[in-house]
């Protein structure tokens, strides 16, 4: 293994606290995704599993940011 490697920053990192528009993205992705699909259906339970899946996917397309 290469020692230069070793001081390279990660590729994925954690939301801070601090990472006020990125907390403000995911909430976003995740409130509209979840309204719009419970306008659609009229089922809260389907809203909420789209939200959240959509939601894990803004955290994981954030974190590579």
């Amino acid at each position: 293994m290469d020692r230069g490697l070793k001081k390279t920053a990660p590729r994925y990192r954690r939301l801070a606290p601090e990472d006020g528009v990125e907390r403000l993205i995911v909430i976003l992705l995740f409130a509209v995704s979840a309204v719009g699909i419970f306008v659609l259906t009229g089922s809260l339970l389907a809203a909420l599993f789209i939200g959240v899946l959509v939601g894990s996917v803004a955290v994981g397309t954030v974190a590579v940011l």
